[in-house]
């Protein structure tokens, strides 16, 4: 009876997938040792084993590592690596190497957890991998199991596997090929680049909450991330704060750009985004908008409150059935605006809002629910004149011509006519009296119909009409996704007021960079910037009106 615990620690060392020899305090004292094949497919990647060189080679990610069966060399990314302990082959005919040297080459934190091997909760990246290993492995219940409750209550089990599902009819079968983590005042975030055997690659973000748990995940496109700063940014002229924008139950990151100089109580503006799932710099490839406008404005004495967009943040936990504009955009544009009314560097009667795109037409309704003229005025950059159904069918509609006219594939040219034909099904169904928010058709091509039938017949330019509070519209003239007609419509409508200043720009496209070539949005993915001379405009009318 007195060898049973030896017997049962033996055992349960064998079930680690490696046998450790325990013969003196001496050995207690080698490094742990991990199985290579089960922790680098746990985590996505890929093992190759040739027999004939008692060589194994690991693929993870952009990580390329080779190691020699008794040897503590090895090759990580074509260099030498030596490991603390020679890779060794246990009883089961495994490959093992030390623990540390793992986590070393790798960049990973695994740990022995319910007798796998899985990385410990500080790994963002590495927690990002695993996750979508067990999903790709269909593992639905553990991948399940490392959700909170929050993200569980929208995932039960046959949603995780339509998930997959979906990723695989849209990609096929995916290979890692980056990772990456980032971390803010919210979510540690796990940056996941996929690529696929159709050509095609996309990006996952996990986000994990301070528990280590995940909080949602999004499917983004794998856009390169071209951007440069432009010549106005000057970083010792302003501080960056990092906030936290939202509802208790779903917060977002966000940044206040503050500037140093001058030292009392400075103007500040609230960003809104326009459709879409945006991140705090509105990034689009080649630009970031917002963060242009942020370090422009702040060298002009004027502060700037960016934040991440609800959908961007928590793309599955902020869907709800009966889900709208009001909690996409405006309920966190007003909390932004209480924010900033806490802060002591800020004049609060100096507070203003600027709406880009959709969030430009729904600049009006934000002022419409603003209490005690707690906003002093908003700027309107390509804001939509009318109705945006009507507008998303004309900018299908604008693909397709192009296509046409670049001699685009039968195939293609096929693919956007039946994306202009779900508009026009759509639109048709949008102005059809007889639906509405609370008798929805039966079927309705577009996610989120009850969005679209809340948001039909919005008129930007009407409810503007009867307002009193100072307005700067501005358009680019070449503006592929919002017409420069729609700045007429916003002076036909407006022509009653005269507080309200308008101006285009020629050569301009949606994300307010030059282009010199009709835009097509294809240029979003070249780096480009605001200009200096707008943001200059802004900053002048803003202090202009501030007097």
């Amino acid at each position: 009876m007195k060898r049973r615990p030896f017997v049962l620690i033996f055992m349960m060392v064998v079930m680690m997938g490696c046998v450790l020899p325990v013969k003196s305090t001496e050995a207690s004292k080698e490094p742990e040792v991990i199985p290579v094949r089960a922790a680098v497919e746990a985590l996505g990647g890929s093992v190759l084993w040739i027999n004939e060189e008692k060589v194994l080679k690991v693929t993870l990610g952009s990580q390329k590592w080779k190691m020699t069966l008794g040897s503590s060399l090895s090759v990580l990314n074509e260099k030498g690596f030596v490991l603390a302990r020679p890779a060794a082959m246990n009883a089961e005919h495994t490959v093992c190497v030390p623990l540390q040297s793992f986590n070393q080459a790798l960049g990973v934190n695994m740990q022995l957890s319910g007798g796998q091997w899985m990385p410990e909760k500080e790994d963002t990246a590495g927690r990002g991998m695993y996750w979508m290993s067990l999903l790709q492995r269909e593992a639905f219940k553990q991948a399940r199991g490392m959700m909170n409750a929050s993200l569980a209550k929208h995932f039960p089990v046959e949603a995780l596997e339509y998930y997959r599902d979906s990723l695989e009819e849209a990609y096929g079968s995916w290979i890692l090929l980056k990772a990456d983590a980032r971390e803010d005042n919210v979510h540690k975030n796990a940056i996941l680049i996929y690529q696929t055997p159709r050509g095609k690659s996309f990006r996952m973000e996990l986000r994990f909450d301070q528990d280590g748990e995940l909080d949602d995940l999004a499917l983004l496109r794998n856009t390169p991330d071209t951007y440069l700063p432009p010549s106005y940014d000057r970083p010792r002229q302003y501080k960056e704060q990092r906030v936290t924008v939202g509802t208790e139950s779903l917060p977002l990151p966000g940044i206040l750009t503050i500037p140093i100089q001058p030292e009392g109580k400075v103007p500040a503006v609230v960003l809104v985004h326009g459709s879409g799932p945006n991140d705090l710099n509105e990034s689009s490839g080649g630009g970031k908008m917002f963060r242009d406008i942020a370090v422009g404005l702040a060298n002009e004495g004027i502060a700037v409150l960016r934040y991440s967009k609800r959908t961007y943040e928590y793309p599955n936990r902020a869907l709800t059935p009966q889900f709208t504009v009001q909690e996409e955009s405006i309920d966190d544009s007003l909390s932004a605006v209480k924010l900033l009314q806490q802060n002591e560097r800020i004049d609060t009667s100096r507070i203003y809002v600027l709406g880009h795109s959709q969030g430009g037409m729904l600049v009006p309704k934000i002022l419409e629910e603003t209490q005690d003229q707690a906003i002093a005025g908003g700027l309107l950059l390509s804001a939509p004149s009318g109705s945006l159904e009507d507008l998303m069918l004309q900018q299908y509609q604008g693909i397709l011509k192009r296509a046409v006219d670049n001699h685009e594939t039968e195939a293609e040219l096929e693919r956007k006519q039946a994306k202009v034909q779900t508009w026009q099904t759509a639109v048709d169904l949008l102005h059809d009296d007889e639906y509405s928010k609370e008798h929805l058709p039966a079927i309705f091509p577009l996610p989120s119909a009850y969005w679209w039938y809340d948001i039909r017949g919005y008129s930007g330019p009407l409810i503007a009409r009867s307002q009193h509070v100072p307005l700067l519209i501005l358009q680019g003239e070449n503006d592929v996704q919002v017409p420069s007609s729609s700045l007429k419509v916003w002076k036909q409508a407006l022509d009653n007021r005269t507080d309200v200043t308008y101006k285009s720009y020629p050569g301009l496209n949606h994300m307010y960079a030059l282009y010199d070539a009709p835009s097509t949005g294809d240029e979003y993915r070249y780096a480009a910037n605001v200009p200096g001379t707008l943001i200059k405009d802004m900053a002048n009318w803003i202090h202009l009106v501030s007097k």
